[in-house]
């Protein structure tokens, strides 16, 4: 099985942007921080499928 351990490290910093952003607009607060939320889960879908086409392994 091929890692590519670059690839790794660029969708996890990128995660971590999306979910500092998510927070700086409000989408995650402390009152629903570890409530399921599909906003969450579209937006860090959307950045690893942009990443994917852009870099794909």
């Amino acid at each position: 099985m091929h890692f590519d351990l670059a690839h790794a490290a660029v969708i996890v910093v990128a995660l971590i942007i999306t979910n500092l952003a998510l927070k700086s607009a409000g989408v995650i607060n402390e009152e629903n921080k570890h409530q399921w939320n599909w906003k969450v889960v579209l937006a860090y879908f959307v950045v690893v499928v942009i990443i994917n086409l852009v870099w794909p392994i």
